[in-house]
């Protein structure tokens, strides 16, 4: 049997007389495991929000909007693109819209509330962003019977208002029409056919969906646009077809791509998750501490021992061995016991959805817990480094031991 892990076993199953270095042992392996928990647990929640925020964004935008360069997009700019866009193969659809602010007014508003107006073509919108899986009703522009038209408007936006599925809104256009009382803006009676639920605060506080031509003749004109979002085949392409599109265009033109416009979101996720990583991280350093006590208080009490095996002729070599097994035993039962307890607790919490989130507040309804094995496998790896590296300073003292010295008293 290897002296090893013969010796390194023994010392690790302490007899009653030596229970509070294996009481200590046991806090030292219970440190580490709180460690490595909190860092999976502290990780999933980073990587959760990142996630679901980047994969809500995916859904309720397109993957690249064309815009124009000081102005928007009449008909033959719009023309450009379209024949450019039919010359890429990574693109599978695009759709005009038509963006704009106006005051919105229900029949339980003393005043008008701002929201953006998005005016889109009903025949291929949902090619490029399928917002039907989230309304609640009909994703119809339809006029009714008394003439309102149709629009989806968010759910926080309908509450804010008073309005349900069926009731009429005022919408009050900043463009200006000439009428005998001089020039006033554009109003405009809409019927609330759909009521918007992304669980994404944006969309469902400020959004008003109109028809395309409506939108027209209250931002823009006839023909013009705002901008022309795309849908690509592969996500994978976004930043070549990007440039490839803006290389065509020309600088007149600007092609924003997903990621792109909202770089500085996702850099600050990033960064929170650096951060909490190493804030968290210092948990294991102490736990690894409690390593680095535990086996000098063990080489302390060995010291008899470690006489008596040098003088049977075990070398230095061997007592060092000897505790670095024990340590990296510590830390590796520690870590674990940790990314196995951390792991469970995050599919628990996520699928239980254990602490929810305000709308008003947050983009998401819940605090997301999402793990994967690689990024447990870092974590795992990290506290067992910090482990093996605890234990170097009290091996290398015991092994420094000489026998003669740790003989003459006994």
């Amino acid at each position: 049997m290897n002296l090893t892990w013969f010796v390194g076993r023994r010392y690790l199953m302490a007899r009653r007389r030596q229970a509070f270095i294996s009481l200590i042992t046991v806090i030292s392996t219970l440190g580490v495991a709180v460690g490595v928990m909190a860092l999976v647990i502290a990780l999933a929640i980073s990587t959760g929000f990142t996630t679901r925020i980047q994969e809500k964004i995916q859904l309720l935008n397109a993957h690249l909007n064309i815009l124009g360069g000081p102005g928007q997009l009449d008909s033959e700019a719009q023309g450009k693109i379209r024949a450019a866009l039919a010359a890429d193969p990574r693109v599978k659809a695009y759709t005009p819209i038509v963006l704009g602010t106006a005051l919105l007014n229900g029949p339980m508003t003393q005043s008008g509330v701002v929201a953006k107006v998005l005016g889109v073509d009903g025949s291929t919108q949902s090619a490029v962003v399928d917002l039907k899986p989230y309304v609640d009703g009909a994703m119809s522009f339809d006029p009714s019977p008394d003439g309102a038209r149709g629009a989806v408007i968010g759910a926080q936006l309908a509450e804010n208002l008073g309005v349900a599925q069926g009731d009429t809104i005022q919408l009050l256009a900043p463009k200006l029409t000439l009428s005998p009382f001089g020039n006033m803006p554009k109003m405009v009676t809409l019927r609330v056919s759909g009521i918007l639920r992304t669980g994404y605060y944006l969309y469902d506080t400020e959004f008003v969906y109109v028809d395309l031509a409506l939108a027209q003749s209250l931002f823009t004109r006839p023909g013009v646009v705002s901008a022309i979002q795309v849908r690509l085949k592969d996500q994978g392409d976004l930043d070549a077809s990007r440039r490839s599109l803006q290389k065509d265009l020309g600088p007149t033109y600007r092609v924003l791509d997903l990621i792109g416009s909202n770089a500085e979101f996702f850099k600050a996720l990033r960064m929170e998750r650096v951060l909490l990583f190493l804030a968290i991280g210092l948990i294991v350093m102490v736990a690894a501490l409690n390593i680095v006590s535990t086996l000098i208080l063990m080489v302390m009490e060995k010291v008899r021992d470690i006489g008596i095996l040098r003088s049977m002729g075990a070398s230095s070599g061997d007592i060092l061995k000897i505790f670095l097994f024990q340590g990296t035993v510590i830390g590796a039962a520690g870590t674990a016991l940790g990314a196995v307890t951390g792991v469970a607790a995050c599919r628990i919490l996520d699928r239980t959805h254990a602490i929810p989130l305000s709308l008003d507040v947050y983009p998401l309804p819940y605090v997301p817990f999402l793990t994967s094995s690689g990024q447990v496998a870092w974590v795992c790896a990290f506290a067992l480094a910090i482990s093996f590296l605890a234990t170097l300073y009290p091996a290398f003292r015991a092994a420094r031991l000489d026998p003669v010295e740790a003989l003459r008293f006994e």
